[in-house]
């Protein structure tokens, strides 16, 4: 499988999400609201999982064809020990389609989703209704995609299971 197939597979599976969500955002009348804001905020998430996480793996990978080491893979892969020793092994084809099956959840994993769990734990812990109900909504949408962006690495042999040990 090439890096731009397994790119377009996992687009498509945001895609897919992504429509799924908006059906139902579009099936919630307005007048629930507390139901709607839910949904909006899952929709959020997803889109930012296509933005933050797709987009970015496809950049890098750009610019890694240009310089075989970036700064991205210097200083995040060697944190994750597991996904790093297996990535140098690899030859440069491989390494791409390391970068386009696993590199939006690690990017999205570090940059984002380790912050927005302490921020959870801090506003649970301050009471704060409101943050809590947006940033559990925020997190379980992203972690949705990361299920489904595995169950398709798992079904396609493509670096499966690399997100275990490494984050428990």
């Amino acid at each position: 499988m090439t890096y731009l197939e397994i790119y377009n597979a996992l687009l498509a599976i945001n895609q897919n999400m992504c429509d799924e969500c908006r059906a139902r955002l579009d099936a919630i009348t307005k007048e629930n609201s507390t139901e709607r804001k839910a949904v909006q905020l899952e929709y959020a998430m997803y889109k930012f999982c296509n933005a933050s996480g797709l987009f970015n793996a496809f950049r890098t990978q750009q610019a890694l064809r240009k310089q075989p080491h970036s700064l991205v893979y210097d200083k995040l892969l060697p944190k994750y020990p597991k996904m790093n020793s297996l990535y140098e092994t690899l030859d440069t084809e491989k390494k791409w389609c390391f970068i386009a099956a696993l590199h939006p959840e690690l990017f999205i994993r570090d940059q984002w989703v380790n912050k927005k769990e302490a921020e959870l734990t801090a506003a649970t812990a301050a009471g704060d209704a409101k943050s809590v109900f947006e940033l559990t909504i925020q997190l379980g949408a992203v972690k949705n995609m990361f299920a489904a962006w595995e169950q398709w690495r798992v079904e396609n042999n493509v670096f499966p299971h690399m997100f275990e040990g490494d984050f428990e």
